[in-house]
């Protein structure tokens, strides 16, 4: 079965390399175009730049592309899919086992947390173009709701300590609003200069969303 990069390099627009090698400085393009966007985001992003750090033309870039936002969607591809795995790896359900639900869920709202303060930079780029380009935000949303699922599966795998009515929607909306509330809390949805100063610490507010999770997973409505 072919990867979700592989597969985005079908689409229109972006041409697969059909042989290794090609493969491998194609992909070389892509993990540059993932280090650029962390550092500058989609308004520093340039081919021109790419190619100078990758030694691959413009010109060999182009056989590949149609053009810059055909780049960033291959690149998004590669992005999600490693992004995808490891949201799997932290909710894998072996890694939890004897945890209780009063531990679980600190701990995994701390790992959520970490791997969207790791992973931010570029994934704010593609939030932000996502309002503008609805393949972009097409991709973002399917990764999205692969990380809601597999929270939710791994919460509620604790459903004899959940005490809420109803714990489906509990552990759902417990999801979106940590989510909610940490990509606003690290920018990710709006530009560095656009974002609120709140004053607030990351590490307090992870440490809140947690807290507030557990309390209202607890609670019988």
């Amino acid at each position: 079965m072919p990867s979700a990069s592989n597969r985005a390099t079908e689409s229109s627009g972006i041409r697969a390399p059909k042989q290794q090698r090609s493969q491998r400085s194609f992909d070389t393009v892509l993990d540059a175009t993932l280090d650029l966007l962390a550092e500058k985001g989609y308004q520093g992003f340039a081919l021109t730049e790419v190619s100078r750090r990758t030694g691959v033309s413009v010109g060999s870039i182009y056989t590949r592309v149609d053009g810059k936002d055909d780049l960033l969607r291959a690149a998004q591809a590669r992005f999600q899919e490693r992004l995808v795995e490891e949201h799997l790896e932290m909710t894998r359900a072996e890694r939890w086992e004897g945890k209780p639900l009063a531990v679980l869920v600190p701990e995994l709202v701390t790992e959520f947390a970490e791997l969207l303060r790791r992973r931010g930079a570029v994934l704010s780029a593609f939030m932000q173009r996502g309002a503008v380009d609805e393949s972009v935000a097409k991709v973002g949303k399917a990764g999205y709701h692969v990380a809601r699922e597999s929270f939710t599966t791994l919460v509620l795998s604790r459903r004899d300590e959940i005490r809420h009515p109803d714990p489906e929607r509990a552990v759902g909306s417990c999801f979106t609003s940590i989510y909610g509330a940490l990509a606003r809390a690290m920018a990710l949805d709006v530009s560095a200069e656009a974002a609120e100063d709140s004053g607030s610490d990351l590490a307090e507010l992870v440490e809140d969303l947690g807290a507030m999770a557990l309390a209202f997973l607890r609670s019988d409505g």
